[in-house]
């Protein structure tokens, strides 16, 4: 069993170092050495991230803890944000990262809850992430968790051109601006 708490300011270290060894267990492969440190000096700096602590009126980090206590994973939300291609606001699923060694236990899957429980707590209309085109498992968890393809946007690495698909659930005790019958 896991817990996810509100990460802060003291844990800039823990989500940096996590941050930057779960991107590259699960993407090292689409970036060359440079490419992808170049990618985690600017997405996990110690200033991006506090930064991104500091806002929480625009961001919401969540940690995940083991049973010893010791950070396995992290979430990051943005609020507010407009879904692309559709510009409908909701919560965005920034990241969602947990150590390779933490795969297959549930704990992604309690996270992700523990995430859609947050953004329809803070009244958001919709959830919505992307992900790579080519991560057929990331697509499949996100979609049995009732997330489904809106839409897509560009993503390259200095490697090469992959793209994103761009996955979203309506949320609980909302209207359903993300049907079938929507734009997106």
């Amino acid at each position: 069993m896991i817990t996810i708490r509100e990460a802060d300011s003291r844990d800039i270290d823990a989500l940096q170092a996590i941050g930057c060894a779960t991107y590259r267990e699960h993407f090292s492969s689409i970036w060359t050495a440079e490419g992808i440190q170049q990618f985690l000096d600017q997405d996990f700096s110690l200033h991006t991230l506090r930064d991104s602590l500091a806002t929480k009126s625009e961001h919401l980090w969540l940690l995940a803890l083991d049973e010893q206590q010791h950070p396995i994973g992290f979430a990051k939300l943005n609020w507010a944000r407009p879904t692309p291609g559709s510009g409908i606001p909701g919560a965005e699923l920034q990241k969602i990262y947990l150590l390779k060694s933490q795969a297959g236990k549930g704990h992604g899957r309690r996270l992700l809850e523990h995430v859609l429980q947050r953004a329809t707590d803070a009244g958001e209309p919709c959830l919505w992430l992307d992900v790579l085109k080519s991560n057929i498992g990331a697509q499949r968890f996100y979609a049995s968790a009732g997330l489904r393809q809106v839409g897509e946007v560009p993503f390259n690495t200095d490697l090469e051109q992959i793209g994103m698909w761009v996955m979203a659930c309506d949320l609980p005790g909302r209207s359903n601006r993300l049907s079938p019958r929507s734009p997106l």
